[in-house]
C-alpha cells in the first residue's frame, strides 16, 4: 500500500517534453497507439486501453494522450484561422458586389423611362388602329349578314317563281331548276346568323312545305306512270324532309288504287295484296331501268312504301288474324307472308320493315292454340281406372289405336309436324313439346302399368288381359309412327336449319328402348294373369273321381269340358291379340310362356288327382290289413293326409255306402270298383293327352306329363303294385306289424 503512494507523484509530474514543442513536431512525433483507432465506429475505451498497453505503461499512455490532444487543438486552431481569413476576403468582395449592383439598376430605370417617353405616342396610335379595325369588322359581319337576308329573300323569291312557272309536261330542265333554287334556300336559310327571325322561319317553312306539296305530286304522277323523274323528285323530297310523308301519299295515291280487291276470304285477300305488292314493284324497277337504270335511293323508297303498306293492309284487314282464332288460317296467312319475304329481293335493305311484318303475327298464341288441346285431351284420359278401349273391333291397318292416350299423342306429332300446321319459326318449340308429349306417354305406361301390378280391376268390366293386350299393341304402333314421321318430315324440316340430327335421333331412340322396356313388363303381366286364368280353368281336373265313382256313368270317349274350356280361353287370347295388331312372333313368344307356367299348373293339380285316385279307388282292391295300413300311412303323412281328406270329402256318401255292405272282397263290388276306376283312368288320360296335344306347337319340356299320361294308362293286373308303390312301400313285415298294434 505505500508503495502505490510513493509511485503516484512520480506519474504525475512525468509530463512528456513533446507537450510544449511546436505544432509540426507534436505531429511527427510517435505515439503508443494508433490514431485511426478514435475514428472507429465501434470506438471501446477499455479495449483501445488494453490495447495500449502491450506497447506502453499508463504514464506514457497518458502523454501520449495529452499530445494528441494538444495536436487536435492546434489543427482546430489552423481551421479557425483559415475560415477567419476568408470570410474577410468574402466580405470585402460582397461590398464591392453591391455597390455595383446599385449602379446597375439605377440605370436600367433610367433606360426604362426613357423608353416609355418613347412609346407613348406610338401606343396611341395603335389604340386607334385597333378601334377603327373592330368598327370594319363589325360593319363587315353586318354587311354579311345583310347580303345573307338578300340572299335568302331571292332564293324564296326563286323558288316561289320556279314553282309559279311549273310547265304542264314537267321536264328535266325544270326539275334542275327547281333543284337549284331548293338547294339554295336550303343553304342561305342556313347561313342565317343566329336566332333566326320568327319571320324568315315561317317564310322558310312555307317555301318548304310548298315545294313538298309540289314534289309529292309529282311522285305520285311520275310512278303513275313512267318513272322518268321519280330520282330527282326524290332527291327534292329529302332535302325537304317530305320523304315520309310521300310514303303515306304514294300508298294511298299509287299502290292502293292499284290493289282494290274486296273478299271475305282473307287468305285470299293476302295472296292477292302481296301479289299485287310484287308485280308494282317489277313494274316499278323495269321503268326505272330504261330511264338510266335503278339506284339504291330509289330502289330503298319504293320498298318501303309497298312494304309499309303490307303492314297498313294487315293492321286494317287482318286484325283477327294476327291475334289467332282459326288456326289454319293463321298458318296459311303466315305461310304466305313468310314466302313473300323469303322471295323479296334484296332483304338486307329492308330487313327492319321485314321483320314488323313477320312480328306482326303473333306466334305465341298460335303455338298455344295448337298445343293446348292436346294437353287437355291427353290429361282427361290418362286416368289408369277409367281406362277404356275405343274400338272393340278389329282396327284398319293404317296404324289407328286402342286407347285414347296413343291417339292423342300420336295424332299431336302428326298434326304439328304436318304441312298443314308446321310453321318454321316455331321448330324449336314443336320438338319441345313433341318431346314433352313423348315423355307423358311413357308416365302414362308405368302408371297403368302400376295400376293393374296391384290387382285392380278396370272400371267397365273388360278383362284386364285384354286392355293389357291393346295396350302393347299400341306401344308398338306408336312407336313404330313416331320413327316413321322422324324419317319421312321431322328431319328434313330440322335439316332446312343446317343442324345435325343425330342428337334428336338419340332422343328418340331413348323413347324406344324405354318403350320396349314398359311393353316387356306389361307382356309379363299380361302372362301372369293369362296363366292365372287357366289355371283356374284346369283346376276342374280334381273334379274327374267326383264325377265317376259310382254314378253309373258311361265310359269318357272325349276330353272334359273344363280342358276345352280353358284352351278355348287360351286360343281366345291369341285370337285377340292377332286382331289387336300382335305380330305371330310376339304371340308364339308370349304364348310359349304362358303354356310353360301352366303346363307346371296342370301337371301338379294331375298329379294330385293321381295320389287321391291310387288312394280311395283302389281300396276295395285291398286286403282289410293293407286298407288299415294305408290309412295309418295316411295320418303319419301330412301331404298324403291332405288328398286323402279331400277326395273323402268328396265321395263322403258313396264310401258311407261301400262301408255298410259289410264286405270289402266281394267280386260284384270289385267289378263295380274297377268300373268306376277305369272310367277316372281314361278320362284323365284323354285329358292329359289332349292337353299335349294342344300344347305339342310350343318348345315344352313335357316329361313330367308323359309320365302321369304312362301312370293314367297303366294295366289292371298292376295296379295294386303299382298304387302301393306310389304310396308307400309295404311289406308284409310292417303289414303284421301295424296290425299287431
Amino acid at each position: 500500500m505505500s508503495t502505490q503512494h510513493s509511485s503516484t507523484p512520480a506519474i504525475s509530474t512525468a509530463v512528456s517534453r513533446a507537450l510544449f514543442s511546436p505544432s509540426n513536431v507534436l505531429n511527427d512525433s510517435p505515439l503508443c497507439f494508433n490514431k485511426a483507432y478514435f475514428n472507429q465506429a465501434d470506438f471501446n475505451v477499455d479495449r483501445f486501453v488494453n490495447l495500449a498497453r502491450r506497447r506502453a505503461n499508463l504514464s506514457q499512455i497518458q502523454n501520449d494522450l495529452r499530445v494528441y490532444l494538444k495536436i487536435i487543438q492546434n489543427s482546430m486552431i489552423e481551421l479557425i484561422n483559415d475560415d477567419y481569413a476568408d470570410f474577410v476576403n468574402l466580405s470585402s468582395s460582397l461590398v464591392g458586389l453591391k455597390e455595383t449592383i446599385d449602379k446597375l439598376t439605377g440605370d436600367v430605370e433610367s433606360i426604362w423611362i426613357d423608353f416609355c417617353s418613347n412609346t407613348k405616342k406610338l401606343m396611341t396610335t395603335a389604340e386607334f388602329v385597333e378601334k377603327q379595325a373592330s368598327d370594319i369588322s363589325k360593319c363587315r359581319a353586318r354587311q354579311i349578314e345583310l347580303r345573307s337576308n338578300i340572299a335568302f329573300i331571292n332564293a324564296i323569291e326563286r323558288v316561289a317563281a320556279c314553282i309559279s312557272a311549273e310547265p304542264r309536261v314537267v321536264t328535266q330542265l325544270w326539275l334542275n331548276q327547281l333543284t337549284d333554287t331548293v338547294v339554295d334556300l336550303i343553304l342561305w336559310y342556313r347561313k342565317l346568323p343566329t336566332p333566326i327571325n320568327d319571320k324568315w322561319s315561317d317564310a322558310f317553312d312555307a317555301c318548304v312545305l310548298k315545294a313538298r306539296a309540289v314534289c309529292e305530286r309529282l311522285l305520285v304522277a311520275d310512278l303513275q306512270g313512267d318513272c322518268r323523274c321519280a330520282r330527282i323528285l326524290l332527291g327534292l323530297l329529302s332535302m325537304v324532309d317530305g320523304v315520309e310523308f310521300a310514303v303515306s301519299r304514294v300508298m294511298a295515291e299509287v299502290i292502293d288504287p292499284k290493289i282494290q280487291y274486296v273478299s271475305s276470304d282473307l287468305s285470299a285477300l293476302l295472296e292477292h295484296i302481296l301479289e299485287s305488292v310484287s308485280q308494282i314493284r317489277k313494274s316499278w324497277i323495269t321503268k326505272l331501268e330504261s330511264f338510266g337504270g335503278r339506284s339504291s335511293g330509289i330502289s330503298g323508297f319504293l320498298d318501303k312504301c309497298l312494304l309499309t303498306y303490307v303492314v297498313s293492309a294487315l293492321d286494317q284487314h287482318f286484325s283477327s288474324v294476327l291475334v289467332p282464332s282459326d288456326r289454319q288460317l293463321f298458318h296459311k296467312c303466315y305461310s304466305t307472308v313468310s314466302s313473300f319475304i323469303l322471295n323479296w329481293e334484296e332483304p338486307q335493305r329492308s330487313r327492319t320493315i321485314l321483320r314488323i311484318i313477320r312480328d306482326r303475327f303473333n306466334l305465341v298464341v298460335y303455338f298455344k292454340l295448337e298445343t293446348h288441346q292436346f294437353l287437355s285431351d291427353f290429361e282427361e284420359f290418362a286416368d289408369p281406372s277409367k281406362l277404356t278401349i275405343v274400338d272393340d273391333g278389329p282396327h284398319d291397318a293404317d296404324g289407328s289405336f286402342w286407347f285414347r292416350c296413343s291417339a292423342i299423342v300420336d295424332n299431336a306429332l302428326n298434326t304439328l309436324w304436318s304441312e298443314s300446321s308446321f310453321l318454321s319459326a316455331l321448330t324449336d318449340k314443336y320438338w319441345d313439346f313433341s318431346t314433352k308429349m313423348l315423355k307423358n306417354y311413357l308416365e302414362w305406361l308405368s302408371n297403368v302399368y302400376r295400376y293393374f301390378e296391384k290387382g285392380l280391376e278396370p272400371a267397365n268390366g273388360v278383362e284386364t288381359w285384354l286392355l293389357l293386350c291393346c295396350l302393347c299393341a299400341d306401344c308398338s304402333s306408336l312407336d313404330n309412327r313416331v320413327f316413321t314421321l322422324a324419317l319421312s318430315s321431322i328431319w328434313s324440316k330440322v335439316r332446312e336449319f343446317e343442324l345435325d340430327t343425330t342428337l334428336f335421333g338419340q332422343c328418340l331412340t331413348m323413347f324406344s328402348t324405354i318403350m320396349a322396356k314398359q311393353r316387356k313388363e306389361i307382356e309379363e303381366l299380361i302372362c301372369d294373369l293369362i296363366v292365372t286364368v287357366l289355371c283356374k280353368g284346369f283346376d276342374g281336373v280334381a273334379d274327374i273321381p267326383r264325377h265317376y265313382r259310382w254314378t253309373k256313368k258311361p265310359p269318357p270317349t272325349e276330353p272334359s269340358q273344363y280342358v276345352i274350356d280353358s284352351f278355348a280361353k287360351f286360343c281366345n287370347f291369341k285370337t285377340e291379340a292377332l286382331s289387336r295388331g300382335w305380330s305371330d312372333e310376339e304371340i308364339a313368344s308370349l304364348s310359349s310362356s304362358i303354356m310353360s307356367k301352366t303346363l307346371e299348373g296342370f301337371c301338379c293339380k294331375a298329379e294330385q288327382v293321381s295320389y287321391n285316385f291310387y288312394s280311395f279307388c283302389y281300396l276295395p282292391l285291398f286286403s282289410v290289413s293293407e286298407a288299415c295300413f294305408l290309412s295309418l300311412k295316411c295320418e303319419q303323412a301330412p301331404a298324403l293326409k291332405f288328398f286323402v281328406i279331400e277326395s273323402v270329402e268328396q265321395t263322403g256318401t258313396s264310401l258311407q255306402r261301400f262301408k255298410r255292405k259289410g264286405t270289402f272282397a266281394g267280386g260284384g263290388e270289385s267289378s263295380s270298383a274297377d268300373s268306376d276306376e277305369g272310367k277316372i283312368r281314361t278320362q284323365l288320360f284323354l285329358d292329359l293327352m289332349h292337353f299335349k296335344n294342344e300344347a305339342t306347337v310350343f318348345d315344352l319340356d313335357f316329361t313330367k306329363l308323359d309320365l302321369l299320361i304312362s301312370r293314367s294308362n297303366g294295366s289292371t293286373g298292376g295296379q295294386k303294385a303299382d298304387t302301393l308303390s306310389l304310396i308307400t312301400d309295404v311289406n308284409s313285415a310292417e303289414v303284421n306289424e301295424q296290425l299287431n298294434l
